[in-house]
């Protein structure tokens, strides 16, 4: 299977909190990076980073031809780019055709316009896998499928839930990528990486404002006290080290046996009480309701319905990070943060 070990990378949604570690993480393994955002001043801090960064803007990426200019010359592509609209109160496919056309879109531009282009490794989620948040015990792997949440926003419409439009844009997007790569064949193969519920430091807070968003916005209720015991042991998505990410996408594109492949990353199952175990650490004034005794959080995770992440350790040489060295890091991050917005 085709792979790369040197040359440039296009990494799209190179601003975002992924991208930028992808960028990062490509750049200290030696390659040469094209980032795709959504403005000139989004693509600004890129070039910062090295000298081997630039930037092309795409506005739109379910627009036809939109990445057909950031492929040429480049002999990999990582694909972050994703609408995430969870709050999304329309039908569903204002989320899943976006999603859709993102993935088909950029797989046609490399097919039409680059011909020495190698790999293309999307960046799916663990949403295309199974349901979050679901009692175990249980493990899911790469070889399931998360076709019950697009039955659901099929059969609800617009009624459906915004987490539930987002998974199935995932699940739907992902079937997609196979699709093309089966029907198509063409030159260049393929690697899905389908990332839990990521955590880490941020390394910028991209809003306007500068508010806290994404998947560490998640953890803000949980450092304050009040949150009842029966919310805390309720499960979530398995986290992830958003460093382990970047580390899986570089893998991802230089690892042969990869190619044709999807893996799940995730390090562990996450609860709720988790994040107030680490914003105890940080905010021990603040009277944080968490239960650190090791047995009681071992007896939640023996519950558990778990994304087994192994698959990664076995092909692309992955080894996660603690869930609660990355949970106390964001923590102390956000705390930060919040500090210095008062």
């Amino acid at each position: 299977m085709p792979a790369v070990n040197s040359g440039l990378v296009l990494v799209t949604g190179a601003s975002g909190f992924v991208g930028t570690y992808a960028v990062k993480a490509l750049l200290d393994a030696g390659f040469s990076v094209r980032g795709t955002v959504r403005s000139a001043q989004k693509g600004e801090h890129l070039k910062e980073l090295s000298p081997k960064a630039s930037y092309v803007i795409v506005e739109d990426m379910s627009k036809t031809g939109a990445y057909d200019e950031a492929v040429v010359g480049v002999d990999a592509v990582v694909h972050v780019a994703s609408p995430l609209d969870t709050t999304n109160e329309g039908d569903p496919n204002n989320v899943i055709g976006p999603a859709v056309a993102g993935v088909t879109g950029i797989l046609h531009s490399l097919e039409k316009n680059n011909p020495k282009a190698k790999r293309i490794v999307d960046i799916s989620s663990v949403a295309a896998v199974g349901r979050a948040g679901v009692a175990g015990p249980g493990k899911r792997t790469e070889a399931d499928w998360n076709n019950e949440i697009v039955d659901l926003c099929d059969k609800l419409g617009a009624a459906a839930p915004g987490g539930a439009k987002y998974s199935a844009s995932k699940t739907v997007a992902e079937k997609a990528f196979w699709s093309f790569l089966e029907e198509k064949k063409p030159a260049f193969d393929g690697v899905v990486l389908n990332p839990g519920l990521i955590f880490g430091p941020p390394t910028q807070f991209t809003a306007a404002g500068g508010a806290i968003v994404g998947s560490n916005a998640s953890a803000l209720p949980f450092m304050r006290p009040g949150v009842p015991t029966a919310t805390l042991e309720q499960p979530t998505v398995d986290i992830v080290d958003v460093r382990d990410v970047a580390a899986a996408i570089v893998a991802g594109v230089t690892t042969p046996a990869a190619g044709g492949e999807r893996f799940i990353i995730a390090a562990a199952p996450l609860f709720y009480n988790d994040f107030a175990v680490a914003a105890a650490q940080v905010l021990p004034e603040a009277g944080v309701n968490a239960n650190a005794d090791p047995a009681y959080r071992a007896g939640l995770v023996a519950k558990a319905m778990v994304f087994d992440g192994s698959k990664a350790t076995r092909v692309l040489g992955l080894n996660y990070r603690d869930k609660d060295a990355t949970l106390l890091e964001t923590v102390q991050a956000l705390s930060a943060k919040q500090k210095a917005s008062v």
